[in-house]
């Protein structure tokens, strides 16, 4: 039995903690996550207007609508397609997950 110069939790007070631990927890770890892949997507996507615009620089003078394959340096695949109609040029780079493309104005 419990003296009253005794002081602890009770279960209620002890269960209502845990409660709240649990849901500020399922409300954070979603959005941990999206944090954490948010960078890697902005990363990826200065990586491919990068390689795009080196590509572009070394065919730049020719003129002609080409398409290559570029390895990069932790083995991403990227495909660049260079076109070039009524004086305007398109380019676009695409790997496995997505796809950037820019035009002439």
């Amino acid at each position: 039995m419990l003296k009253k110069a005794e002081q602890g939790f009770t279960l209620a007070e002890s269960l209502l903690s845990l409660f709240i631990i649990m849901l500020l927890t399922a409300l954070m770890v979603p959005l941990l996550m999206q944090m954490t892949t948010q960078p890697h997507r902005q990363w990826e996507q200065e990586q491919m207007i990068r390689i795009l615009l080196e590509e572009g620089e070394k065919r730049l003078l020719e003129q002609k609508n080409f398409t290559s394959i570029y390895e990069g340096e932790e083995g991403e695949t990227y495909r660049i397609i260079w076109e070039t109609s009524a004086g305007k040029a398109e380019a676009c780079v695409q790997n496995h997950s997505s796809a950037i493309c820019i035009q002439e104005q």
